[in-house]
């Protein structure tokens, strides 16, 4: 029997299907209980992080390198900031999926 592998698309795959479920679907389930005013807290989380793509998207052209928000804080700040960014993103992406897999 052959060994199953998880190869590039299908890790694309996964994280895309684990960040779309846990953004579209789970934020209006969270608002709701605000009647209409939900649909507006949608729309202003929608433009951040259509601002937040688009920080991304100058910083990837100003220095192309691999490592997003760790490689354009070391770039810019130096070793230590590039660390401690590193670490407190990996924390904070560790505390929303336990936010969001909370029952």
């Amino acid at each position: 029997m052959k060994k199953a592998e998880l190869g590039l698309w299908t890790c694309i795959s996964l994280v895309m299907g684990n960040m779309i479920g846990s953004g579209i679907f789970l934020l209006p389930a969270s608002l709701a209980p605000y009647g209409g005013m939900s649909i507006v807290g949608w729309l202003i989380s929608a433009a951040g992080s259509l601002c937040l793509a688009q920080v991304f998207r100058s910083l990837s052209h100003r220095a192309p390198k691999a490592g997003g928000p760790y490689a354009y804080t070391r770039l810019a700040f130096g070793n230590l900031p590039g660390f401690l960014m590193a670490w407190g993103y990996w924390i904070s992406i560790l505390a929303a999926n336990a936010k969001v897999c909370d029952p």
